[in-house]
């Protein structure tokens, strides 16, 4: 049987769809190296911020989003997202690139008509909104850290959403991957059983057997966990090809659940470090990665706490766009012009920061509804 016809032979459609899955950036559950709740930002909705957002054109197109529960954050879900969900998102991108110069992730050709997807091609709109407002570094265009970071995201997208054989940034004869010193998995194994399942086949077996474990079911337990994705970022870059070493930082809010075991909305931060052998055309022909996934577990099943890893080294720092409390800014913002959009009235040439006030509490507070933080 030839290679494309073992791949398309492995896993039947109906197996895809429930299981497989979203955007989420993974490069692995990574470790506790740090696993700590973000720390509060009380970064505020910037002048430029506000201004970027006026004159948008945020026609409404439903009700106020969903917020979460406790925090009144608004909440933007990777897996199935409405329509209004994506607009949003991409007005947020939109206003971050132009305030913090941001770019995108550059995850290949993703219009390619010859891809053959597992479940049609992937939207990163909301994986991206949520990595450019969590992220702690800004790598400029062009940078060593940038192409390694840009490399990863690809491969991971591959790994996701990509049969093996039309995978672009591995050498697929010589492909093999590693966690932690232990079993390596070649490139006949490791596209079958996952990401999750070869980086966390040296955890404790109580805590997770990658042994009874697919690929769909591995990846299901961490999308309910983690169900506005899991964004990562290249830290640092120590050498360049053909070994390329470089330390990492991935984060989530455990929003949702893991095994039973309900998330309370914290931040969990965690750091690692990563070889990547490539060959003479940047081929990846080794992957190894340390950290620890048995604390990473023990969290999402609550046997421990969340640490909080100010003191920890320099891998944790706040995100430059200012996380979630600048997320939630940017909607009000967003949120109240349309409101105002389908009520017929524009402001009459007020700020949107004067039409917030008004519209939360009589006049203007200079606060920002959602979060509290204050306005410069």
């Amino acid at each position: 049987m030839s290679t494309n016809e073992n791949e398309a032979s492995r896993r039947s459609a109906s197996d895809m769809t429930e299981n497989s899955y979203e955007n989420d950036d993974t490069l692995a559950p990574l470790p506790d190296d740090l696993l700590t709740p973000a720390p509060p930002s009380r970064t505020p909705l910037s002048s430029s911020s506000a201004g970027a957002l006026n004159g948008l054109n945020t026609t409404a197109t439903s009700k106020r989003r969903s917020v979460e529960a406790e925090s009144g954050r608004p909440i933007f879900p990777i897996r199935n997202p409405t329509k209004q969900d994506l607009i949003h998102a991409r007005k947020i991108v939109e206003n971050l690139q132009t305030e913090h110069g941001f770019v995108s992730p550059d995850r290949g050709n993703l219009d390619d008509p010859s891809i053959i997807w597992k479940e049609g091609k992937p939207d990163y709109t909301i994986a991206d909104m949520h990595y450019l407002l969590g992220k702690t570094r800004n790598h400029p265009p062009g940078s060593l850290e940038l192409s390694v970071e840009n490399l990863i995201k690809t491969w991971e997208m591959e790994a996701t959403h990509k049969e093996f054989y039309q995978w672009t940034t591995v050498d697929q004869n010589e492909y093999e991957v590693q966690a932690n010193g232990g079993k390596v998995f070649s490139s006949e194994e490791a596209p079958w059983v996952g990401n999750y399942n070869w980086l966390l086949s040296t955890c404790s077996t109580d805590l997770y057997d990658s042994a009874k474990e697919t690929f769909e079911s591995s990846h299901g337990k961490f999308r309910y966990a983690f169900p506005e994705g899991f964004p990562f970022e290249v830290l640092e870059v120590f050498s360049g090809p053909p070994k390329v070493t470089f330390t990492w930082r991935h984060w989530a809010v455990f929003s949702g659940q893991y095994e039973g075991n309900q998330g309370n909305g914290a931040t969990i931060n965690m750091t690692g470090f990563g070889i990547a052998s490539l060959n003479e055309d940047s081929k990846v022909t080794r992957l190894e990665i340390y950290y620890d996934p048995d604390s990473f577990l023990e969290v999402l099943r609550g046997k421990k706490e969340c640490r909080d890893g100010i003191d920890r080294g320099a891998a944790v720092g706040e995100p430059i766009a200012g996380g979630l409390e600048s997320l939630a800014c940017m909607m009000s913002a967003i949120e109240i012009e349309e409101e105002e959009t389908e009520s017929g009235d524009n402001g009459g040439g007020r700020s949107t920061e004067t039409i917030e006030g008004e519209k939360h509490g009589g006049k203007p507070s200079g606060r920002c509804p959602f979060s509290g933080a204050t306005r410069s």
